[in-house]
């Protein structure tokens, strides 16, 4: 009875919304990243329909865990678990990430509960029951990233904890402990980077890490701008779906701070067609972003989950160490 569920929830996304497929080279203007068409059917009111998780066809077995791997039938995580969004859409995106879901068990219930699913939702894999809280975010149709905690500038005074990845380390090392992330849950898209200064800027380091996403059909959030972005660069090379941070909400948490990094987000989607924002679970950010969201349709702009503004972002090439 479960595979025939299964089957019949599949069959319902591919024949609303078509096949799904990873585009070739862009032929839009200089600087205009390679776009990612994804065919799926809108939400029509309450819950999107996401599919399952985790999809048998899409889960390995490792001495860490379950961990995600590309379908014998080519199916990717990053398009199977996504939240459903119209391709079709013409107006300007805006997708708005929350982090640090997880770690504040009543504030991120209130985060899933108050937000709407357009709303990608960052869960940390230090949390607790990571998994049911992605199953219960994924029910109220919120896509799903997981944490990825990278070497920042200051470490270790600054440390992101055990599991971080460090340029220093052998490759085999970072490999493992990003083996042991991805086991912490299923469900999700991808990986958004947590602090990451240091370790995306060596190219040898950050090089294996971003064909192992894209070995496992995974996406890649960078937590800085598109422009100028080597990791950017880097995943539009090997076509592996990116996206990056047009703006840090919360980086100045004063509430006219916050408000006018969303009106920034508007204008930065308004002139290149999409743009993403990142911003730390709060309750300040949950109380401007739910006011917020209800104000885009006037606006003429689209809330999408992170998975629909993958390669559509404008970049330009920054200088790559060898």
């Amino acid at each position: 009875m479960r595979g025939i569920l299964l089957a019949g929830l599949a069959a319902l996304v591919i024949i609303g919304g078509g096949i799904w497929y990873l585009g070739g080279e862009s032929r839009g203007p200089p600087g205009r990243a390679q776009r990612v068409v994804v065919a799926l059917p809108p939400a029509n009111g309450g819950p999107a329909l996401l599919l399952p998780a985790p999809d048998p066809g899409l889960v390995e077995k490792s001495p860490d865990g379950p961990l995600p791997i590309i379908g014998k039938d080519g199916r990717q995580a990053w398009q199977v678990y996504a939240r459903p969004f119209d391709s079709g859409d013409k107006r300007p995106r805006l997708a708005l990430i929350i982090t640090g879901l997880g770690l504040d068990r009543a504030l991120s219930q209130a985060a899933t509960d108050r937000l709407p699913g357009g709303v990608t939702l960052g869960f940390d894999p230090y949390a607790a029951d990571v998994k049911d809280a992605i199953n219960q975010a994924r029910g109220l149709g919120h896509e799903i990233l997981l944490g990825l905690p990278m070497e920042p500038l200051d470490y270790p005074r600054q440390d992101p904890g055990p599991l971080t990845l460090l340029a220093a380390l052998p490759e085999s090392q970072n490999t493992a402990r990003l083996n042991k992330l991805m086991s912490e849950g299923s469900g999700y898209v991808g990986l958004v980077a947590l602090w990451g200064a240091r370790f995306t800027s060596e190219k040898s380091a950050l090089l294996p890490v971003l064909e192992t996403l894209k070995q496992r059909g995974l996406m890649f959030v960078d937590n800085k701008s598109p422009v100028g972005n080597m990791t950017a660069l880097l995943a539009g090379q090997m076509v592996l779906p990116w996206a990056a941070a047009n703006r840090v909400i919360d980086s100045d948490v004063a509430p006219t701070a916050i408000d006018q990094a969303l009106a920034d987000l508007e204008t930065d989607a308004q002139r290149n067609g999409a743009a993403l924002a990142i911003a730390a679970l709060s309750p300040a950010i949950i109380d401007h972003v739910a006011t917020w969201v209800a104000t885009l349709d006037k606006k003429g702009l689209a809330l999408a989950p992170a998975s629909a503004v993958a390669n559509r972002q404008t970049t330009a090439a920054p200088v790559v160490p060898q």
